[in-house]
């Protein structure tokens, strides 16, 4: 790899949600994959000719970078979990307050949502969301 494509990897490595090159370079060979699979079958598809086995390699490659995603999520729950000590009324309040917030963006708020909406903040401030708040 080029110094450059190290400075691309170093400058992502936070967007990507991950600490080093090699888990970043792992992500982006796995998108760039799915994303061939789901170019070339939309290209099948148009022809009508959507061979199984693409779809099958399609749908494990997806399915494996959701699993990977659940895995850290589940990971970062136990860890707050151990770490909170908030009554069980409090953490439902929160579970709820989230899923409203969710409805609301149409997705999951980015951490610095979050943190601007601990301190005070309403989510219905962010229907206008900053650069960084895409990351």
């Amino acid at each position: 790899m080029t110094p450059r494509h190290l400075k691309l990897c170093d400058d992502n490595l936070r967007r990507a949600g991950v600490s080093s090159r090699n888990d970043f370079v792992e992500q982006a060979i796995e998108f760039y994959c799915s994303h061939l699979l789901s170019h070339e079958l939309a290209q099948l598809r148009s022809r009508g000719e959507v061979p199984m086995e693409r779809f099958e390699t399609l749908s494990k490659s997806l399915g494996t970078g959701q699993y990977k995603l659940s895995v850290e999520v589940a990971t970062m729950a136990r860890i707050l979990a151990r770490m909170a000590h908030l009554p069980e009324s409090e953490v439902r309040s929160i579970q709820a307050d989230s899923i409203q917030e969710v409805k609301h963006l149409g997705r999951a708020p980015t951490f610095l949502q979050s943190y601007r909406r601990e301190q005070g903040g309403s989510f219905c401030q962010d229907d206008v969301a900053d650069e960084d708040d895409l990351l």
